[in-house]
């Protein structure tokens, strides 16, 4: 049985995943609950769950602060899910930045919970299945597994590179996927994958050849809107600036 941890700063939807959960998942099972982070780290050090399920605005802390603390940990065999209304993009985002598996959407949707719940427990069903963390690897190194997956990824920059696509692609578990960049590059996996991305747009862009779209669609974004954001994000301009900065020091 598999222990849940949910946190948020409101009792009503504390009470709906609790419910959802006991009544729509198998194999878990709900071990606590907490109003705040500094109650939820309390928990999760002396309970070490399995799962923590987070809002991601709550008052003084936000669960994008939990997820980065138990993500940064040693053991790194939690999963964490991202709970967000629409509003939340940006903090989604930071989530997804410090190893958040997935998210869910207030109010929650019993079915796409299940589905979840379901994805989730094949990840921790492989992780328990190890004697010891990472031992499907065999004898490769952290270092020459990061290789492995760095040029996997420059090799298809366009094709599925999420963590889900990477675990099974490698044959490894997300919280290990986690650990092992974190041990390698001081990074998330995400963090990686978006300079790898950014870094090839800008070379693109230098051309001039390609349209803004083709660089977001050639780099992995399937939302030209998104790519642009996360382009400015990362180097502070838009994709479009960039490449009016280009230009104008060729003359």
């Amino acid at each position: 049985m598999y222990h849940v941890l949910i946190v948020d700063d409101e009792p009503a939807a504390i009470a709906r995943a609790r419910r959802i959960i006991e009544n729509r998942t198998e194999g878990f099972t709900v071990a606590g609950t907490a109003h705040g982070v500094d109650a939820a780290l309390e928990f999760y050090r002396r309970e070490r769950p399995e799962v923590v399920l987070t809002d991601m605005k709550m008052p003084k802390r936000s669960g994008v602060d939990l997820i980065r603390e138990i993500m940064s940990g040693e053991e790194g065999r939690t999963i964490c899910v991202a709970i967000s209304g629409f509003s939340d993009f940006d903090y989604v985002h930071d989530a997804f930045s410090n190893g958040a598996f997935d998210y869910l959407l207030k109010p929650i949707d019993p079915e796409k919970l299940e589905q979840l719940f379901r994805k989730m427990k094949a990840e921790l069903d492989k992780v328990s299945e190890r004697s010891t963390p990472g031992q499907s690897t065999g004898k490769i190194s952290d270092s020459e597994m990061v290789r492995r997956i760095s040029q996997h990824i420059r090799e298809n920059l366009s094709g599925n590179n999420s963590i889900p696509g990477i675990c099974n692609e490698f044959g490894i578990s997300q919280p290990y996927l986690s650990r092992l960049f974190k041990n390698v590059h001081n990074c998330t996996y995400n963090e990686f994958l978006t300079n790898i991305r950014i870094e090839e747009a800008k070379k693109m862009l230098r051309l001039e050849q390609y349209s803004i779209g083709q660089v977001a669609e050639y780099t992995g974004y399937n939302s030209q809107f998104y790519f642009s954001r996360v382009f400015k994000s990362v180097t502070g301009v838009t994709p479009t600036e960039y490449s009016r900065n280009m230009q104008k020091e060729k003359l």
